[in-house]
């Protein structure tokens, strides 16, 4: 079968409220090819996908699967087909258990009729140990962390035994070792005959992993590199992908100048039982730190102790000198101290509201008239204003954000707290699912910001990112401090910055 057609996608068109998303892709897979999608936000990787998933209808084209033209009208007949997709950001039932999640739907039944949870459980636990991770299938998924829920979602798709399986931006949420493990699943289901669509911003990854890379730009092909007759390298598939030449990189080096003398935030001896201890730093104004470190190693469950999602067992906080009890965000926000979360649909978005209303929510202040009611002119200036600074591709300010791609959504969550213009900003991963162009107007609004005399915290985890923007990196092992290492350094670098990591 391997080097023969699986799919093939002819002309699709699809807009939505009257704007041109795809405007004529062509797109093919084989039997047993990787193949990779790649373009900036709003590019149309999502919902070409999306169609061939069935949770959108093309306006026009033509889809051909194993040779027959096939109309996927919803993603029941993607299913038959055995099309297994998962999305960039996990779509499962929070309240529910994991296996129950994996068999929704496909639920097993006793010859009596009943549900027969034991069967369920069991060949759920049997998909997670042939990918190679472990999850307690009888916990909820509201209870388990945003990696974990990519993997149920990846076990979930894997249990229909898919001839063609679609991954959105599912590294974004997986550290180095985690990414290197499922590349290796990968391979091995690229051997068995399964035809893989990887969509990931993550240039390096792509020229790892995958066979060709179609590029996607403004709704059109913008053109094809094929590993048999093309040597991929990042820089001529971001000139591709950007349209344009000379294009410095996703990451370069900055002019980064010293912090300042003020303290702004303390962590004196701040310990969470399982979680995280006897973690002391000073955050200075001007100033950003990176925090560094494996998934699950403590660094978010610390940083919501920070902004006060989590209260901490033992130490102290204190801002500007004073003991700082975060109780609550509300207590945090008060006191300078804002937070970029990095689950974005889950902690940082009202879905169902509009950009204007998710950029301004945390900020109603600043667009209030002199009656104390909210100015709509301001509120509407203000947000468009947002939408520029971050280039947020939308139809207007009122659009709801769930209609959005990821990265568009993820920049409305950074303009919101931008616009809080807290003293402290603490940042979980700031550029998950977005587009590199996208990613340096982020940090060039960071350090812009950081010149304002802020303190900013980012834990990333893509070392490039850290080095890129911060002052220092502190490396955290196991919830405790291992090292730090500032700009003059000699191990200020990835190689140096990994084998630190790796090393305990």
């Amino acid at each position: 079968m391997i080097g023969k057609k699986l799919l093939s996608m002819q002309d699709i068109k699809k807009g939505f409220n009257g704007v041109p998303v795809l405007k004529g892709i062509n797109f093919e897979v084989d039997y047993g090819e990787n193949v990779a999608i790649i373009g900036s936000n709003g590019a149309g990787k999502s919902t070409l996908m999306n169609i061939l998933a069935g949770v959108h209808h093309a306006d026009g084209g033509e889809i051909y699967f194993e040779g027959k033209k096939v109309d996927i009208h919803d993603p029941n007949v993607a299913e038959r087909l055995r099309i297994g997709m998962v999305h960039q950001e996990p779509s499962l039932c929070e309240n529910m258990k994991v296996y129950e999640n994996i068999f929704l739907n496909r639920e097993l039944r006793t010859s009596y009729g009943m549900l027969d949870r034991n069967r369920m459980r069991a060949e759920s636990r049997k998909v997670m140990e042939s990918l190679g991770f472990e999850i307690e299938v009888e916990k909820k998924v509201q209870d388990i962390n945003l990696v974990s829920k990519v993997i149920v979602s990846i076990a979930k798709a894997m249990l229909m035994e898919p001839k063609l399986l679609i991954l959105d931006e599912v590294t974004a949420a997986l550290n180095q070792k985690e990414v290197e493990h499922l590349f290796e699943i990968i391979c091995g289901l690229r051997e068995k005959g399964l035809g893989i669509i990887f969509i990931s911003h993550k240039i390096r990854e792509i020229v790892q992993i995958c066979d060709r890379v179609v590029v996607l730009r403004d709704g059109l092909e913008a053109g094809v590199f094929d590993k048999k007759t093309d040597i991929l390298n990042e820089k001529d598939i971001i000139n591709l992908m950007l349209g344009e030449k000379e294009w410095k990189g996703e990451y370069f080096q900055r002019e980064m100048s010293d912090h300042g003398h003020e303290v702004l935030l303390s962590l004196r001896g701040l310990s969470r039982h399982g979680m995280y201890q006897d973690i002391s730093m000073d955050i200075h104004e001007n100033e950003i730190v990176g925090l560094a470190g494996l998934k699950g190693s403590g660094i978010t469950e610390l940083m919501y102790s920070m902004f006060g999602i989590m209260q901490y067992d033992e130490g102290r906080l204190e801002m500007k000198g004073e003991v700082l009890r975060a109780a609550c965000p509300q207590d945090a926000i008060k006191r300078g101290v804002c937070m970029i979360t990095n689950d974005r649909q889950r902690e940082g978005l009202a879905m169902g509201l509009g950009i204007e209303t998710n950029v301004l929510i945390a900020a109603l202040d600043k667009v209030r008239g002199k009656n104390g009611l909210l100015d709509r002119r301001i509120s509407e200036k203000t947000a468009r204003e947002y939408i520029e600074m971050l280039q947020v591709k939308t139809t207007g300010p009122s659009q709801q954000v769930q209609f959005l791609s990821g990265g568009n959504q993820q920049k409305v969550v950074v303009a919101k707290w931008l616009l809080r213009d807290s003293r402290v900003i603490l940042i979980d991963e700031p550029t998950r699912g977005i587009d590199i162009k996208a990613k340096n107007e982020i940090y060039n609004l960071l350090i812009k910001e950081k010149s304002k005399n802020k303190g900013i915290v980012i834990y990333s985890p893509e070392t490039r990112e850290l080095l890129n923007v911060c002052n220092r990196i502190i490396i955290i092992n196991r919830g405790k401090i291992i090292a730090e290492v500032s700009r003059s350094d000699p191990d200020f670098t990835e190689k140096g910055i990994l084998e630190i990591m790796h090393s305990y």
